[in-house]
């Protein structure tokens, strides 16, 4: 069995101080969620970058996991008024720089984790934008509510092709991202507060409104994260041959729409 690096274990079991009741709140996706993501994510790697990845698992899930020893709380990390966006952008920047550079893998494996981070951030629908005021009140349990359904969540992908990374435009991709995942956030809202009521268990069953958000999110970060470590992997001419899910004619430019169309509606499922 593989040594886990002390960092690595340091983060988790601050992760589970996270957890315990009194605890100040989980910044956005809890740690144990951002671990499933990124072990995802590695699924829709070209092989040439997953097989680095794998090798340096434990360096990517220390970036990945990076700075939530703070346990920050509500809309710290997000955008408007987070920096989530122009940590993105920043991140994959370095990343390809390192790569240019042909820094060690490990060392751009964390890079990487930074990535996701960032990506991550993004996608939690309360961590970006105005708050609701109550909000303080069910951010933590929503972030904790996403861990424990995310086992029976069927996270979904819905292809590479992506306007804003065609035109390289990496602030706008942040900001999709964000915009998707805060379309979620009056529903979840809801679900805690319904109008006229007491919230009960079937708020938050497999039907339930909290739940369907939950899958999207976790869905949306999962892709935000694909397709902003392959633009650094594409960037940086990092081979991305046999990339799955991508058409082999868009080697050249793996976010393009296939046949100059537009994005298929259809969504696949990552490999688990």
């Amino acid at each position: 069995m593989p040594l886990v690096r002390p960092s690595v274990l340091r983060v988790l079991a601050v992760a589970l101080a996270c957890s315990l009741p009194g605890a100040p709140p989980a910044a956005a996706f809890s740690p144990a969620t951002r671990t499933e993501l990124v072990k995802r994510a590695i699924t829709l790697m070209p092989p040439s970058l997953a097989r680095q990845l794998r090798k340096h698992q434990q360096r990517l899930l220390e970036g990945a996991l990076e700075g939530m020893e703070r346990c920050n709380g509500t809309g710290v990390h997000g955008a408007a008024p987070g920096d989530a966006e122009a940590r993105l952008a920043a991140a994959i920047d370095e990343t390809v720089a390192m790569i240019d550079r042909r820094e060690r893998m490990a060392d751009v494996a964390r890079s990487l984790g930074r990535v996701a981070h960032a990506a991550t951030d993004l996608s939690f629908a309360l961590n970006s934008g105005p708050d609701d005021p109550r909000e303080p009140s069910y951010y933590r349990d929503f972030a904790l509510y996403v861990e424990k359904v995310l086992p029976r969540v069927r996270l979904t992908f819905p292809g590479w092709a992506d306007d804003d990374l065609v035109r390289r435009d990496l602030p706008g991709f942040a900001r999709r991202t964000a915009a998707a995942a805060r379309r979620d956030a009056e529903a979840i809202a809801r679900s805690y507060y319904p109008e006229g009521r007491s919230r009960t268990a079937q708020d938050f069953d497999e039907r339930s409104v909290a739940f369907a958000a939950a899958s999207l999110e976790a869905s949306l970060a999962l892709s935000t994260t694909a397709k902003a470590w392959l633009y650094a992997w594409w960037r940086a001419h990092g081979d991305i041959a046999g990339t799955p899910h991508l058409d082999p004619g868009l080697v050249h430019n793996p976010f393009a729409h296939p046949s100059g169309g537009t994005p298929s509606p259809s969504r696949q499922e990552p490999a688990r």
